[in-house]
């Protein structure tokens, strides 16, 4: 449990995600924060840091077993836009992606024909952590490995419209070597070794092994292939903006595929 309980600083609007739990609960749904939301709440919280770059949107995902289930759940919220999963909720944008039985070879059509690829969401879902929120809101986010394993898909699908998910994975690999993270990679002899003991890489391959730990081999290969596609992993580091970016990357391919074969 992270408790943020009292807590001022926190800069996701709980109203909201209050809300959303209010809701999800009275139809049984079960829902996880993700995205910068997530972030925010298991990383900048836990380091008491400012992030490097806010955002007021809110991306959640629901788990649902049948297409009408969603239906139902967005019927009562405000649409924002064309958009068939954004939302207005308070006056905050709110994504709310679903996955879980109504997937489809890990991808969710839409009634517009719009294919979501929503791999990840479900192992995030299995690995998430609960957050009590400064007025006791309790939610299921997922967690900071699961956020890095998040971050190289969403970076895959978007990364022609908008950079900015590399530059995200860059600010989480670097916090995860950075206090409270970095107690439990200082104990990894396996992650030590192969960064020959550079905190910073150490730290991505440690993450990266958890990350994959709740993937079938199959899936998680979808992380493996963006890092293994040579032109797609040298625009991620350029991406994001970093002189260890390369190395990062290394250190995360390595403990991710040694997660896959566990």
């Amino acid at each position: 449990m992270i408790d943020l309980r009292g807590r001022s600083d926190v800069p996701v609007a709980e109203e909201v995600l209050a809300e959303l739990s209010r809701l999800c609960a009275a139809m049984g749904i079960e829902f996880i924060v993700i995205g910068a939301a997530a972030r925010d709440l298991v990383i900048h919280a836990l380091q008491r840091s400012v992030p490097s770059r806010a955002t007021e949107d809110i991306d959640i995902a629901v788990a649902i077993r049948l297409e009408e289930n969603y239906t139902e759940l967005t019927e009562r919220l405000a649409p924002k836009g064309r958009s068939r999963h954004r939302f207005e909720i308070l006056g905050i944008d709110v994504d709310i992606v679903p996955f879980g039985g109504i997937e489809q070879d890990r991808s969710i059509r839409f009634g517009d024909d719009h294919l979501l690829d929503v791999t990840g969401l479900r192992e995030a879902h299995e690995t998430s952590v609960r957050v009590r929120m400064p007025r006791g809101t309790e939610l299921r986010v997922a967690s900071a490995p699961a956020q890095t394993a998040l971050k190289i898909l969403a970076w895959r699908d978007r990364h022609l419209v908008n950079p900015k998910d590399g530059l995200d994975l860059k600010t989480i690999l670097t916090a995860l070597s950075q206090a409270p993270f970095d107690d439990e990679v200082w104990e990894d002899d396996e992650a030590l070794e192969a960064a020959r003991h550079d905190i910073v890489i150490a730290a991505a391959h440690h993450y990266a092994r958890k990350a994959a730990a709740p993937f079938a081999p199959d899936d998680g290969g979808a992380v493996l292939e963006i890092l293994d596609d040579a032109p797609l992993r040298s625009l991620l580091e350029r991406h994001m903006r970093g002189a260890l970016a390369s190395e990062m990357l290394d250190g995360y391919r390595r403990g991710f595929a040694a997660g896959l074969r566990r």
